[in-house]
């Protein structure tokens, strides 16, 4: 993830704007950097916040098994709020790959000859380079979604299908009054949507991790065809950069989306009223499975 900040902080530094553009953040001009916070990891900050997200929709289920309804609303609650900002850290990606492609006249890239592909090489290049970030026999893993080397140098990861239990908490709540989300998803609403945002037909770690891949694979390439002075080859990456993480932003958002119904917009569902001052339980702030 982090190289996505390299490869943004190179842009403008070849052009020696970043230190003029860090200056206007705060005077509300449309040519400012972006919105990202450069000072803070986006690898850190995706690894910390995509654990929080896991650990409050566990623990959502784990309170409804103790039959304490008042956490897991408050779990699933604080859910909703790392959803949010999930989605606005891709967004905030995507905005800052669109001001450089798009809407900075700073920038200036070559125009597209029709049929124009990635070369596989270069395609093969960016695969191979993102095999060789972390141990080989963890990065081959098909289990894992990311992974990262913490403090004392050992290779942590988040695994695919601890994802999977934002996907169940959804299917549990829908059958706990009495529907059938992949039922649902066959009747449209009268504004021509589906009642539920996300598609149950797939496992969400599966999902995320497709996304987070092409996501990434993308901004590798982009990197190796700057290298290699391809400004096209550079061009295309970027593009389909900013279009992957759109697309992973829509995906928190949709869980987002998919927690205000449970908690407020669907009448179906009842919660108790959270306290002012409340938190959880001590008990439920350790994830036994941590």
């Amino acid at each position: 993830m982090d190289v996505i900040e390299r490869i943004l902080r190179d842009l403008y530094e070849n052009r020696q704007l970043l230190k003029t553009e860090k200056s206007d953040r705060t005077d509300g001009d449309e040519r400012s950097i972006s919105s990202l916070d450069y000072d803070y990891p986006l690898g850190e900050k995706l690894k910390n916040e995509l654990m929080e997200l896991v650990f409050y929709f566990e623990t959502h289920q784990r309170a409804l098994k103790e039959n304490d309804r008042l956490a897991a609303f408050f779990a699933i609650r604080r859910a909703g709020d790392l959803a949010q900002k999930l989605a606005d850290l891709f967004g905030n990606i995507e905005g800052a790959v669109d001001k450089v492609m798009y809407r900075d006249p700073r920038f200036s890239w070559p125009s597209i000859p029709e049929g124009y592909q990635l070369p596989q090489k270069l395609l093969t290049a960016g695969a191979d380079a993102l095999k060789c970030m972390a141990d080989s026999g963890i990065a081959g893993n098909g289990d894992v979604l990311i992974l990262w080397e913490n403090t004392e140098g050992k290779i942590e990861v988040i695994n695919k299908d601890s994802v999977d239990v934002i996907r169940k908490t959804f299917t549990d709540l829908a059958a706990s009054i009495g529907v059938s989300i992949e039922d649902e998803h066959k009747i449209l609403k009268e504004n021509n949507q589906f009642e539920w945002c996300i598609d149950y037909a797939e496992s969400m770690g599966e999902q995320l991790g497709k996304d987070l891949d092409r996501f990434l694979l993308s901004i590798e390439v982009h990197r190796i065809a700057i290298q290699n002075d391809d400004p096209l080859a550079a061009y295309i990456a970027l593009m389909d950069a900013g279009t992957y993480a759109q697309t992973v932003a829509g995906l928190f958002l949709d869980i987002k989306d998919e927690i205000d119904k449970v908690t407020v917009l669907d009448k179906r569902f009842s919660w108790p009223v959270i306290p002012d001052g409340y938190q959880l339980p001590e008990h439920f702030t350790i994830n036994p499975q941590r």
